[in-house]
């Protein structure tokens, strides 16, 4: 059984004493949480606390049973009033009752009646719960709707009748996210929200709309990081406030409320703090280079891991804090760093087990800054991958793709490189293939793929441009090879890729 609270006044110190143990409190749904003697010392209490019944007597010092009420009233507290009184008292007992007061008793009291009364209170103060959270339950719905679909009239009509006036005015809606999903932001927002620039509804167990009327953004600002605090206070929980664009007629609030979605996608790139941020008409910014690949791969081949992961370090922080760009077009960028790397390294098919990285960014929906984490670990994991192809490939090999990796754009024939290398040709191509597990035209034809696709996205210049520029002078034995291997002609792969 829920259990209401009950507060205590009364002048004469044994009635006060009496009334504690005159009924079993809790069997009825009640619990006594305090009393007072006079009414100004019970008027103090009462206004910091929620109390659901009060029990008064109408004669008191400072201030009488029918002031307390009408003070009360007067602050607009929702409460049950069970009035106490002296027989030649009854005409003010029947003023408190005008007043709003559930009921009235003779003392000395008689316990039945006063048992009776708390049964009918108690199912009073149940029913009007229920009512006000069905009344709520309509409210929180008819907001929703006004927020996330075009505007209906019947929608603010609807909310007229709950007492809910919004007129052509200046708003912004404010999306609340924490990022404690278990934490219940409607329980905080009640407390916290007493402001009536702020109109809250509940759009999840751990997220909230607020619709915003103030116009000066400096007020707002200081307003919501007061909010961001106080909710982070009760909840432990960080806290991501997105506000979206002002608009100047209520009927196109959806429209601020779209806006403030796209703010809320700064969660994937500052997931690790609370923050308060603001929509502002960003231009698309879609081409930079914010990686050059040939720096990293020296880097890797240089062994130097910390180097490499300050490097990464310092290209997604220029990313994270670029202006021009959308949370979503961060997301894709870093994406797209992270597969030119992944796609460099796995066709090469001398580092093995890369897919593990790739899977855990796609599958995981991850954060910016999770895709750079796995980037890192994704390097070191080929760092050490090429430490050991360093000890395990002979130092012929070695020299072998350094003399590839120079000479790729020229005819390359085995004979001829081995009579540099001192070699002989087959035992070359043999020994080739046993330590880079594949042939030695076939490891040629997919290094001069992987070049070509970088030229195909990077420039304009045509297929066939392209073909010679890799090493092959032969357009049409250009085109075979590299749909063998990419599974698509040149001028498709371009089209998907851009």
């Amino acid at each position: 059984m829920k259990m209401y609270s009950v507060y205590l006044l009364d002048d004469e110190p044994f009635i006060l004493e009496g009334l504690r143990y005159i009924v079993p409190w809790e069997e009825y749904g009640f619990n006594i949480v305090g009393s007072a003697s006079n009414g100004e010392d019970g008027f103090n209490e009462i206004i910091k606390n929620d109390i659901d019944l009060i029990i008064t007597d109408i004669m008191m010092p400072k201030m009488t049973g029918l002031e307390l009420i009408s003070k009360l009233k007067e602050e607009n507290y929702e409460t049950n009033f069970i009035v106490l009184s002296a027989f030649q008292e009854f005409k003010y007992a029947k003023k408190a009752m005008n007043m709003g007061a559930e009921n009235y008793l003779l003392k000395p009291i008689d316990t039945d009646e006063l048992s009776e009364n708390l049964k009918n209170i108690y199912k009073n103060i149940k029913l009007k719960e229920k009512n006000m959270s069905d009344k709520s339950i309509v409210k929180n719905n008819l907001l929703l709707k006004l927020l996330t679909e075009e505007y209906e009239e019947s929608a603010t009509n609807n909310l007229e009748e709950l007492n809910i006036v919004l007129k052509d005015d200046n708003y912004c809606v404010a999306m609340i996210e924490l990022s404690d999903t278990s934490c219940d932001i409607g329980v905080i927002l009640k407390e916290k929200i007493k402001n009536n620039k702020f109109i809250y509804c509940i759009k999840s167990k751990s997220s909230a709309l607020l619709i915003v009327n103030e116009k000066n953004k400096d007020i707002l600002t200081s307003e919501l990081s007061q909010l961001k605090a106080d909710i982070m206070n009760e909840s432990n929980s960080l806290v991501y406030i997105s506000v979206g664009k002002y608009v100047n007629s209520i009927k196109d609030i959806y429209k601020s409320y779209k806006t403030s979605l796209e703010i809320s996608e700064y969660k994937m790139i500052y997931s690790d703090k609370s923050w308060v941020k603001f929509y502002k008409e960003q231009a698309s910014k879609q081409n930079d280079t914010y990686i050059e690949f040939e720096e990293l791969k020296k880097m890797l081949v240089s062994k130097d891991i910390s180097k490499t992961s300050g490097y990464i370090n310092q290209i997604f922080g220029k990313l994270k804090n670029e202006e021009d760009l959308t949370p979503k077009q961060i997301k894709m960028k870093s994406v797209e760093i992270f597969l030119n790397v992944y796609n460099y390294f796995n066709e090469s098919k001398i580092i093995k087990d890369l897919h593990k990285y790739f899977e855990c960014i796609v599958n995981n929906h991850s954060t910016v800054d999770e895709i750079e984490i796995q980037l890192i670990n994704m390097l070191k994991h080929i760092q050490t991958k090429l430490e050991q192809a360093d000890e395990s490939i002979s130092p012929v090999i070695l020299k072998l793709l350094e003399y590839i990796e120079e000479n790729y754009k020229y005819d390359l024939n085995l004979k001829e490189i081995s009579d540099k290398l001192n070699i002989n040709a087959i035992y070359l191509g043999q020994l080739f293939q046993r330590e880079t597990g594949t042939l030695f035209s076939d490891y040629i034809n997919n290094f001069r793929v992987n070049k070509a696709k970088k030229l195909l996205s990077d420039t304009t210049l045509k297929a066939s441009e392209i073909g010679i520029l890799v090493g092959y002078t032969n357009k049409n034995y250009f085109y075979r090879k590299f749909k063998n291997i990419a599974g698509v002609t040149p001028s498709e792969w371009r089209k998907i890729n851009l």
